[in-house]
């Protein structure tokens, strides 16, 4: 009887669990899907690119999606068990309602693991991996985009025309107008063939037989060259080791982001225990009052951590500590509602206070 309660407890919060997680990140990412479509059809870039970019886009979504479909799933599930009698059936069966919080501890385990597992694939992918999907889509959108007879904006600032163009990367007579550096002035350079390069963490093109012509100061200047590479350095990420004096602020970022993570995944164990007392009280509120239970759970704690961020600015010394500021003022809501309704007494006094406005 036991084992099979747990049984019974962990599929009701797994089945409304799993639809959450899924229906939340398709309304986050439904953006994101239509960007990437763009992608495809109008910039050239490759279904194989666009889809890997994707799937690396996934745990940073995850990592918000999954504390508040937990926050659903225990609200569903214990109001269906209180709106059906199922928690009245069982308390006159004599089985404790602390019973029936082993399943709940049980898979709050295992969603604070798995909210864990998505804050380092996050991070992982975000700086590294990510990154350099993000360089192999530049280099496919310049490949793709380059057009032999036409005047092309690589990147900001920077014009291309190629009179003839073969294998999307070896260019014949070559026109360049770089105008990207505020500091420099604008110049020209003319050649006679190039392709593009292909190095890690470089996108750029590498110019054979051609000249350099920059006008500074009323005066014209001419560099002839045999080879000539124009560069467009993209940032690769840095360990915490490499981080000196003059990257402080990327490392409090990487700070502020470890701290998102560990919030989160205590959010989500949180959010299961808090799930628990707002479903027995949005049972007095039928079919839809879990639903309105979750939003105004999830508004509420997304409200706080923009009081979080207001209290504990991005450039101050705390910042760290913003994530961590809906915790603080929902654990003592947590505690306070879970032992009320918990408590074996006045959890039986409810349960035949929510009975009775149903008759009534």
């Amino acid at each position: 009887m036991i084992k099979l309660l747990d049984r019974y407890i962990f599929k009701e919060i797994l089945s409304p669990f799993l639809l959450g997680v899924l229906l939340l990140t398709f309304l986050l990412l439904l953006n994101q899907i239509l960007t990437l479509t763009e992608w495809v059809i109008d910039k050239g870039i490759s279904i194989l690119t666009v889809a890997d970019l994707f799937v690396r886009m996934l745990p940073s979504f995850f990592l918000l999606t999954i504390p508040m479909a937990i926050a659903f799933a225990t609200i569903l599930a214990f109001n269906r068990l209180s709106f059906d009698h199922e928690l009245i059936a069982l308390s006159v069966s004599g089985i404790r309602v602390s019973r029936v919080l082993r399943p709940v501890f049980m898979f709050s385990v295992m969603v604070v693991f798995l909210t864990l597992l998505m804050g380092n694939l996050s991070a992982h992918w975000g700086t590294s991996s990510l990154k350099s999907t993000a360089i192999r889509m530049l280099k496919e959108k310049i490949g793709v985009g380059l057009e032999a007879g036409r005047f092309t904006e690589i990147f900001p600032g920077l014009m291309i025309y190629a009179e003839s163009i073969t294998d999307a990367t070896k260019m014949d007579r070559v026109f360049i107008y770089d105008r990207r550096s505020p500091q420099h002035p604008p110049h020209v350079i003319v050649a006679r063939s190039g392709f593009l390069m292909n190095n890690v963490g470089v996108v750029g093109l590498e110019l054979q037989n051609g000249a350099v012509y920059t006008h500074n100061n009323l005066t014209n200047q001419r560099i002839s060259f045999a080879s000539y590479s124009l560069k467009v350095r993209l940032p690769l990420p840095q360990s915490p080791a490499s981080v000196d004096g003059k990257n402080v602020q990327d490392w409090e970022k990487q700070q502020i982001a470890v701290q998102k993570k560990y919030s989160l995944a205590y959010a989500s164990f949180l959010f299961c225990f808090l799930g628990v007392p707002l479903g027995m009280i949005s049972g007095k509120g039928g079919r839809l009052g879990p639903f309105v239970a979750g939003i105004l759970l999830i508004l509420l704690y997304y409200a706080l951590y923009n009081v979080g961020d207001y209290f504990f600015p991005p450039n101050g010394g705390a910042s760290a500590m913003a994530s961590w500021v809906p915790n603080m003022v929902l654990t003592p809501i947590t505690i306070l509602l879970f032992i009320f309704y918990t408590d074996e007494t006045a959890f039986a006094r409810i349960l035949r206070k929510c009975q009775r406005g149903k008759e009534g």
